[in-house]
């Protein structure tokens, strides 16, 4: 014998106040998706400057590279322009987990709205939206401690170049105090 099913929504839903509620419910998670979008495009940006970054330092040591280019300090730039292209490349990595997580925090929110919407018409498997609502609610939080660490990196970074530029100063300096050490002026060539 088949199980009785009452087809009539009407009698399922309810009331006008129930119907609403679901749609309240189904429009939370686009709230979210909404939050994660603009923690998308944030993060995209970010991982725009961290390529533009990497291509500038590939840029400088290939120049450097060039054994005719006399350059100050030449040892001290190249080990320089090394670690930093390892620090972007961290960098990298972590902006691209985050996007990561954030697409499938997006996907879980969006999976959660039809899920309430689906459930609240069957009155089954109720779990299944409060499951995809904590999965994105967990990778919204993951992503976020992800751009923490990389936020992390980024000052570090800022930190060791502003370190070097502070020794590079301080080199043109000693030479510009040094008269013998001076390069020649261009009435002196």
């Amino acid at each position: 014998m088949l199980p009785d099913f009452d087809l009539n929504l009407d009698t399922r839903i309810g009331t006008l106040g129930t119907a609403l509620n679901i749609l309240t419910a189904m429009i939370t998670p686009a709230l979210l998706v909404s939050a994660c979008g603009t923690l998308i495009l944030s993060t995209s940006n970010r991982l725009a400057r961290v390529i533009d970054r990497l291509r500038k330092l590939s840029e400088h040591v290939e120049r450097l590279a060039n054994p005719a280019l006399v350059a100050e300090l030449r040892a001290e730039r190249l080990s320089f322009w090394r670690d930093e292209i390892d620090l972007q490349g961290a960098r990298l990595l972590l902006l691209q987990r985050a996007l990561t997580q954030l697409y499938l925090a997006v996907a879980a929110f969006v999976f959660t709205s039809v899920a309430i919407g689906v459930v609240s018409v069957s009155f089954r498997y109720y779990w299944i939206p409060v499951a995809l609502g904590i999965t994105g609610a967990l990778l919204m939080l993951s992503a976020a401690i992800t751009l923490l660490l990389e936020t992390r990196k980024s000052v570090r970074g800022m930190m060791a170049e502003t370190s070097f530029h502070l020794r590079l100063a301080r080199h043109h300096a000693a030479l510009s105090e040094d008269p013998a050490l001076r390069p020649p002026e261009e009435s002196d060539r």
